[in-house]
């Protein structure tokens, strides 16, 4: 599915966290302390711009399911970050595997849902 204009942007991006998230499972005990930092800066901007892009959709998309598991998982990022451990290979796992999970339901749920009930069509 060709993606809305007001999602393009956002995809992109999905892209670069998954090329990151790749890059931490394949060598988790791995220190990613810079990678994850100064991608981290980008994605509370990434995080903030579709909280509030979505925020009136919500009611229009009538998908609660979509719309607790996005916050939720926002929300659980931020405290994995927050109470980072580089140096453990575990924190970096659990970081890496959330992140590359969330940018994909984006991808394959949350986008085509928002595209097909609410977006306009271009």
């Amino acid at each position: 599915m060709k993606r809305h204009s007001t999602l393009i942007k956002l995809s992109q991006e999905h892209h670069h966290t998954l090329a990151l998230c790749l890059r931490i499972l394949r060598q988790p005990e791995n220190n990613y302390r810079e990678e994850i930092t100064a991608h981290f800066v980008d994605l509370e901007t990434h995080f903030r711009v579709e909280e509030t892009q979505f925020a009136p959709l919500w009611t229009i998309l009538n998908r609660t399911d979509l719309q607790t598991r996005f916050e939720q998982e926002h929300a659980q990022l931020r405290r994995l970050f927050q109470a980072a451990q580089f140096d453990s290979a575990q924190w970096n796992t659990t970081f890496a595997t959330l992140l590359r999970d969330h940018a994909r339901f984006e991808e394959r749920e949350l986008f085509p849902a928002l595209q097909e009930k609410v977006l306009p069509v271009e």
